[in-house]
């Protein structure tokens, strides 16, 4: 007999013991849900800042090491973030379809997924993290700083994964502020480790980027500790039993046939930006090139937190409207998200053009990336507000679309981004503005395909697969 129950204990229900989705004023609920994963990352991006702002006072190399590093590491959070996005949609799916035990059973599955993962992660940083460094082909002194830091970074990236599987889980049960207390800690813990550790402060000794990695780990490790802890207690909305970690094949594989087209978007995307900063090598001055990119994407980072936010949200939204039987509420929600998306990307476009150079010169003083940076955000400040389509990505995956979304993206980053990237770096005498420009044009074209997908309307009728799932045993 397939697990059918519907009946929630007080414990367990989280329309009781939070935000109701799928019930009563949706411009409100989308905000209310939106806002603590704002803050989340916020905090989220406060560290990489710390990270950038601290080594960057150390000098360029290093603050171009550490970028550059940062982005090989995402590249291999890429299936993670695809699992975890799979998760959020499993859970909310099944919470508002009011079957507990499977939102159960999906969230205790991520976890697994998330130790193996991160041990297979370390497994492959370690081993070819020289090859990797090389891709980026960048100065000597930049690639012995990256190769420093990263194989640090890549000992304890289960700390990471767990982290990152523990807020899905959280996010699709409605729940954005448990995380957001979580984050404040690491980011606690992990700014004032970085001051000891980098600079030799309070007795500790001075270490360099070294010092950086070594911060972040033991912050994140907390974090995981914390994580874990809230889950199994049995004092949080929605209590993980021995029982739901007992390993379901059918469930593995439901998550992973959602997660993977998830998972090679955002890998696609970080093996894009190393190609850049290969490209980049190519211009008269590569340091100030590939510097001035990191500080472009830290900048855009800042600015696109509102819209992961609302990322999040619609894809809880959504996941848990369709499961109860609500697609036209589910739409009311990613059109309310958009609007709102839409006036947030106006002010970070206005600030792009308006302080370009205060913007660069808080990550590194070095009067070349000031100017190049600037021309950066001056050239991708008007592709902000085609960036607010973004939140609909959060919709299609919340409603079980992971192939249409990859595809979308496929075309922007790859299909026109290289390329013209390429020609224009390499043959127009543009130096690294010419990449500035690729970036600009192709990002508005993926951003609008990704509207038409919304607007084109099939995501309201997809079914997840989860009969076998649900037949496979209680």
């Amino acid at each position: 007999m397939g697990v059918t129950e519907k009946n929630t204990s007080p414990a367990e229900s989280p329309r009781k013991n939070g935000l109701d989705l799928v019930n009563g004023p949706i411009l409100r609920t989308v905000i209310l849900l939106a806002l603590p994963v704002i803050a989340s990352h916020f905090l989220n991006l406060a560290i990489q800042l710390a990270d950038a702002l601290m080594v960057g006072a150390l000098n360029k190399e290093a603050l171009a090491a550490l970028l550059m590093s940062n982005q090989l590491i995402m590249l291999l959070f890429g299936l993670g973030w695809g699992i975890g996005f799979a998760t959020i949609t499993y859970v909310s799916q099944r919470t508002g379809a009011e079957k507990p035990k499977l939102a159960r059973r999906a969230a205790a599955h991520a976890i697994i997924f998330a130790l193996v993962l991160g041990l297979i992660m370390s497994g492959l940083g370690n081993l070819f993290l020289p090859k990797m460094m090389a891709v980026f082909n960048a100065e000597p002194v930049v690639t012995e700083y990256a190769i420093t830091y990263s194989d640090i970074m890549f000992d304890y990236m289960p700390f990471f994964f767990m982290i990152f599987m523990g807020i899905s889980v959280m996010q699709g049960y409605g729940d954005t502020v448990t995380p957001l207390i979580i984050m404040a800690c690491i980011n606690v813990v992990n700014i004032f480790l970085n001051y000891c550790l980098i600079f030799g402060h309070f007795g500790f000794p001075e270490m360099g980027i070294a010092g950086a990695a070594y911060g972040s780990i033991i912050a994140r490790g907390v974090g995981s500790a914390a994580m874990l802890i809230v889950l199994t207690s049995g004092k949080y909305r929605v209590t993980l039993r021995a029982a739901d970690f007992k390993p379901y094949l059918s469930e593995f594989w439901g998550i992973l046939r959602l997660g993977v087209p998830n998972s090679m978007q955002s890998m696609f995307r970080n093996v894009n930006v190393i190609f850049l900063y290969r490209i980049l090598s190519m211009t008269i001055s590569p340091t100030v090139a590939q510097a001035s990119l990191g500080i472009g994407f830290q900048a855009e980072a800042l600015g696109f937190i509102p819209l992961m936010g609302l990322f999040i949200a619609n894809g809880a939204m959504v996941g848990q409207n369709l499961g109860a039987g609500k697609p036209d509420r589910a739409e009311a929600a990613a059109w309310a998200s958009l609007k709102t998306a839409f006036v947030l990307m106006l002010v970070v476009a206005a600030a792009f053009l308006i302080f370009p150079e205060w913007i660069v010169s808080q990550f590194n003083k070095d009067s070349h990336v000031i100017a190049s940076g600037a021309w950066y955000l001056r050239i991708n400040a008007i592709t902000q507000i085609f960036q607010s389509c973004f939140v609909l990505v959060g919709a299609l995956r919340g409603a079980g679309d992971s192939l249409n979304p990859l595809a979308a993206h496929f075309t922007g980053q790859w299909i026109i981004r290289l390329p013209l990237a390429y020609f224009l770096v390499r043959y127009s005498g543009l130096e690294e503005w010419g990449l500035w420009l690729a970036m600009a044009t192709s990002s508005a074209i993926e951003m609008t395909i990704y509207f038409w997908l919304f607007r084109r309307g099939k995501w309201k009728r997809i079914k997840l697969v989860t009969d076998s799932v649900e037949s496979s045993g209680d």
